[in-house]
């Protein structure tokens, strides 16, 4: 299946997570056209000040890989500054939150996936 960036959903979500900001949400497939085999794969764009507030992965886990800018990921209340081709994995009952304090946009891909 091929997707040009204009047939993929896009949405603005407001406090994602108790977090600040409307970060843009670009769906590149449906879990229906991943045929159930991940929850979200998207790109998350995070506007200076944006941010994803904390939350829990129990049943799924979450993967983010930085594409570009910078972004404070926070993991069990360890945070650390990702750039560029870093990426951070929750699971386990782990949380994680980002944040968005530069001065630039962050993008970032997010993988959710179920646990098996």
């Amino acid at each position: 299946m091929f997707k040009t960036k204009d047939e993929m959903n896009a949405q603005h979500r407001a406090n994602v997570r108790g977090g600040d900001g409307a970060p843009e949400f670009r769906y590149l497939f449906s879990p229906e056209e991943m045929g159930g085999r991940a929850e979200l794969l998207g790109v998350i764009t995070l506007a200076p000040g944006d941010s994803i507030g904390t939350h829990p992965h129990e049943t799924n886990a979450e993967a983010y890989y930085i594409i570009s800018g910078e972004a404070t990921v926070t993991e069990n209340g360890e945070a650390r500054t990702l750039r560029p081709g870093d990426a951070e994995f929750c699971a386990g009952g782990s949380t994680h939150s980002i944040a968005n304090h530069t001065d630039a946009p962050v993008q970032f891909l997010a993988l959710i996936v179920p646990n098996r």
